[in-house]
């Protein structure tokens, strides 16, 4: 002890008579420890934030699904193009019963995700069942004035087609819709219709809507699954607007997100697209030619407002823009195009009046909550399988309401979806078999499919009148049990009766996660289902990557600087016990054995880590700590899901501080290995040499 204490004495005051060299080592320790400190923290919090992401919001902790798929689970996205083929579990009912049986399960959620398409009403539908509607109250003002929009949106239409004409060879078929647009175009057209009002209507539902392209089909990202114990199981689920699907109903829940970025007025979306531009980007319109290109491109949507108003609505709006636009003359198209026109200083009135004025007054989005919208489906049967699917209400993922990760999955029932899907099940084939039987269909030679086919008129024709009424997707693409459901009504029981593609599973201990996948793989090979099980990290495709990739460099990073920081202290110190030759030597000349000096110089070592470790970890925490409060902005949309929100509010551990002063030290203590072996080398006669 008393020799601990005369080495801690000396090796102190070392550290103040040695202070340039001492304090170049220090701030290169400091540094070491405040980065470990700093990046472990962050690193750390990004972890538990998109665990909290993923696991809360679709993936669960685990996932199951079969053995046979030819691709790995990826709930957002492999990172290729095209669909993965995951299989089936053709028996979920079974797959839930023994992964429930397992102890720490909370929770098995059947899951299947596709990509279907909608269709919704054009302007031109709406425009069309307006004038149904004015016909029938016989209010000629109003027909009058729908009919000039119909005209309008004829005379584009024709626009289209003579650019398009341009581009084809055979223009037969653009000359029939052409036809088509210029006989309503014509007067003839409109004097005929208070004589045939019903005849007329029709040619324009029949005739010229379907020339309208504009909103022919998107594109909806689909989880199928039982809905409400989705959002029981789920902690970031939340509802938006309108109301959950009630037990036993058919339906879908849109994200909020999907609603507004893809299905919202054009118009509305544009001036929504410009506030996130100056408020979260920082940009002007006076400085960024995109930004004033994208207002050009607004200024050409004006019809999406204007050829929604009624006569009266046209006209009020028309007076409120001449006030709000001191001296604007003109049509309301005019009106609307002069307001559209924006720039840095008139955004925020605008943007205001927009929604307060104009948003009401129009149809904000293509079709509504409570509304019934048409899905169409290609199926794994090799069917076009449609539905009319209601609109339940909306829902987001709270803390990710800006996230396009988060916001790319929609909630549909699982019986709907499976109907979608299209998987022949043996209900089905069942079915099918029935309905040929039914309706006399055989399967036929080569050689006699001529004679079968086109011989025998009267057996034919009587086959023909059998199969009238005949509804192909009800016979082949539902069973038997599942036709008498599709009205909108089913049994909840049969929600786990049938396919599903994946399941989440919900755990009652996230800790215990790699024991749990253990024990439900195992309990599923004991059952003898082909069935795998992965964890969160892996399901999540290569969104789950990210976090490995990040810690990987981060780690590299750390790597690289403590190696710089070796070399430069292990230098630094060899110079500086060349300088300590004279005392050093000295030491050996009254006794001192090379052991002690060994010590003694590692212990300067320790005392000087320990110092600016104390000080790095302290600086390290309080960033954090500081970046806690205020949090760190995510600089792209794609992080907002890895941060769990706009912002990663990180939090520095015991852990992280420990983590830094024992990778200080360590990297001190080989440091001074060489330089202390030279030290011990020093012979007492270097004492007693006269100083060069």
């Amino acid at each position: 002890m008393g020799t601990l204490r005369l080495l801690a004495a000396m090796a102190w005051r070392n550290l103040w008579s040695h202070k340039g060299k001492n304090i170049l080592v220090g701030i290169l320790m400091l540094f070491g420890t405040f980065l470990v400190v700093l990046g472990t923290s962050v690193l750390d919090s990004i972890d538990q934030a998109m665990t909290r992401s993923i696991t809360q919001s679709v993936a669960g902790h685990l996932q199951v699904y079969s053995k046979n798929a030819r691709d790995p689970l990826a709930l957002y996205g492999s990172g290729y193009m095209g669909a993965d083929d995951l299989g089936v579990m053709p028996d979920f009912a079974r797959v839930k019963a023994v992964v429930s049986a397992v102890p720490g399960v909370r929770a098995v959620i059947p899951m299947g995700m596709d990509a279907f398409e909608i269709y919704t009403a054009t302007e031109l539908d709406y425009a069309i069942e307006r004038l149904r509607k004015a016909l029938e109250a016989g209010e000629q003002a109003r027909v009058d004035d729908v009919a000039r929009r119909i005209r309008a949106m004829a005379t584009l239409l024709r626009e289209e087609l003579e650019r398009r004409k341009l581009l084809l060879s055979n223009h037969a078929e653009i000359d029939r819709q052409l036809a088509i647009i210029d006989r309503v175009r014509g007067d003839a057209f409109w004097a005929e219709l208070p004589a045939a009002p019903l005849a007329g209507v029709e040619y324009l539902d029949t005739q010229l809507a379907p020339l309208v392209d504009e909103n022919e089909g998107y594109f909806l990202q689909v989880l199928g699954t039982d809905v409400q114990r989705f959002a029981q199981s789920f902690g970031q689920f939340e509802l938006v607007s309108g109301q959950m699907i009630p037990e036993g109903e058919r339906g879908v829940l849109l994200n909020q997100k999907y609603y507004d970025d893809y299905l919202r007025n054009m118009v509305a979306r544009g001036f929504d697209a410009r506030r996130r531009d100056i408020e979260e980007k920082g940009k002007r319109f006076a400085d960024d030619p995109l930004m004033r290109a994208k207002v050009e491109r607004m200024v050409r949507q004006y019809r999406r407002v204007t050829f929604q108003l009624e006569p009266a609505q046209a006209e009020e709006l028309a007076a409120k823009l001449r006030a709000f636009l001191p001296g604007a003359q003109g049509s309301i198209d005019e009106l609307v195009q002069q307001f559209l026109r924006l720039d840095d200083q008139n955004f925020a009135a605008r943007y205001e009046f927009f929604f307060d004025e104009i948003a009401p007054r129009i149809r904000l989005y293509l079709f509504n909550v409570g509304e019934t919208l048409t899905v169409r489906a290609f199926t794994r049967s090799g069917m076009i399988k449609s539905a009319n699917v209601k609109v339940w209400g909306t829902f987001r993922f709270k803390g990710l309401e800006k996230s396009e990760l988060a916001g790319g999955h929609n909630l549909m029932d699982m019986m709907t979806f499976r109907d979608l899907y299209g998987l022949m099940t043996a209900d089905k084939r069942a079915e099918l078999a029935g309905i040929q039987a039914e309706v006399g269909l055989k399967d036929v030679g080569r050689d006699s499919a001529e004679a079968e086919l086109f011989g025998g008129g009267a057996a034919v024709e009587q086959q023909r009148e059998q199969a009238q009424g005949f509804d192909e997707f009800a016979g082949v693409a539902l069973g038997g049990r599942e036709r008498a459901q599709a009205n909108g009504h089913f049994d909840p029981a049969l929600l786990d009766q049938g396919m599903a593609i994946n399941a989440a599973i919900i755990l009652d201990d996230i800790a215990r996660l790699e024991e749990a996948r253990g024990a439900v793989q195992a309990a599923l090979d004991q059952a003898g289902l082909d069935v795998q099980v992965v964890d969160w990290e892996t399901a999540s495709g290569i969104i789950g990557q990210v976090v490995v990739l990040v810690r990987v460099v981060l780690y590299i990073a750390i790597g690289i600087i403590f190696l710089v920081a070796l070399v430069i202290i292990n230098n630094t110190m060899v110079m500086a016990t060349m300088e300590r030759v004279m005392e050093i030597g000295t030491m050996r000349a009254i006794g001192a054995q090379a052991s002690l000096v060994r010590w003694l110089l590692l212990l300067e070592t320790l005392m000087l880590g320990l110092l600016s470790g104390a000080l790095g970890a302290a600086l390290g925490y309080w960033l954090v700590s500081s970046l806690g409060t205020s949090g760190i902005p995510a600089p792209a949309d794609e992080l907002i899901f890895l941060f769990a929100g706009p912002r990663l509010f990180p939090a520095a551990g015991l852990g992280n501080v420990l983590a830094g002063f024992a990778a200080i030290v360590v990297v001190s203590l080989l440091a001074i290995l060489y330089p202390a072996t030279i030290a011990t080398r020093i012979q007492p006669v270097v004492a007693m040499s006269p100083r060069e």
